[in-house]
């Protein structure tokens, strides 16, 4: 999710990784923006109880950027690579810098991020009804293809019987996240998001969940869960999860949807949020079935514009905010 800068540039800008000194700045600049933009009433409490920030920056510090002017954080962005894929988010700049070409700044060398890890395609979701940031998007590369929701319900009290990533010793975490990588695979060649599973493993974000049919791997969830985490108070996200394709995959479906819920019940919390493009329709159906509605939405913009994963059949969540 991004926030545009355009215009003709006035203040001076340079771009350079982001340091662990700048994260308190950049998760204000992220707060006060996202605030400003969708008009609530005291921006930088914008999302107080959520973590993007320093939790991204934490799971690559390379892969952060801040835009500087007068030896100040103006603005940031934060790419992640998800192998064969890459998408980018958030983006933001201060109001006050708004209109200065800051965003068009911080967005070459995020490309150039794309092609030192050879991505095969990338994206990004933004905001659906603002033209000025689709058009800055175009200028990269970047097309709109279908919008994103992003769902929640209210959690129903279920008892969970999903295996734990990080109650597995070193040897099987090794061979599930050697399973995850087959399975993404399977839907998206190179997919990879297993730095998402060490991330919530590594910075106590949530869980990972393990849902084993024999020797395979049916499906998996990368949950982030309550306060100081993406998900929020009383708030379960998923962050990304996704079923093998084939016979069954239906019903696997199910099971991970109710497993994501045991998780959220197991650990006292109150609601259940999770993203899916539309372009999964089948995904994006059994959901609105499941009493899932729609608080948000945005538009996935793609670099070339195909695809990737969101295809009809394809029964993964995520959203690329």
């Amino acid at each position: 999710m991004s926030m545009p800068s355009q215009g003709k540039e006035a203040v001076p800008i340079s771009v350079r990784p982001m340091l662990e000194a700048d994260l308190a700045d950049a998760r204000r600049i992220f707060r006060v923006a996202f605030g400003t933009f969708l008009g609530v009433p005291n921006p930088e409490e914008f999302w107080a109880d959520r973590e993007y920030v320093f939790t991204r920056w934490r799971t690559d510090p390379g892969a952060a950027l801040v835009a500087e002017t007068n030896g100040a954080p103006a603005g940031s962005n934060f790419a992640t690579n998800w192998g064969s894929f890459g998408f980018f988010g958030s983006l933001t700049v201060r109001p006050e810098l708004w209109n200065q070409r800051i965003a068009q700044k911080l967005l070459g060398p995020t490309m150039d991020l794309f092609a030192a890890w050879g991505v095969r395609e990338a994206g990004l979701f933004t905001f659906a009804q603002s033209p000025k940031h689709i058009g800055l998007y175009q200028k990269f590369g970047f097309w709109p293809r279908f919008l994103t929701a992003v769902m929640s319900k209210s959690v129903i009290e279920r008892k969970a019987s999903f295996l734990s990533f990080s109650l597995l010793s070193e040897a099987d975490q090794e061979q599930a996240l050697r399973a995850c990588r087959e399975l993404t695979g399977s839907i998206y060649e190179g997919l990879d998001v297993t730095p998402e599973i060490w991330a919530i493993r590594s910075q106590n974000l949530g869980e990972t969940l393990l849902l084993w049919g024999g020797d395979s791997l049916d499906a998996f969830a990368v949950c982030h869960c309550g306060e100081g985490t993406e998900a929020g108070k009383d708030s379960c996200f998923v962050k990304f999860a996704a079923v093998r394709p084939g016979p069954g995959a239906d019903k696997a479906f199910e099971r991970l949807l109710d497993e994501c819920e045991s998780l959220a019940s197991d650990r006292g919390l109150r609601r259940l949020e999770a993203g899916v493009n539309l372009g999964r329709s089948k995904a994006y159906r059994r959901m609105l079935e499941r009493g899932f509605r729609t608080d948000m939405q945005g538009v996935a913009m793609h670099r070339p514009a195909s695809p990737a994963y969101n295809r009809p059949d394809v029964l993964v969540i995520d959203d690329w905010r």
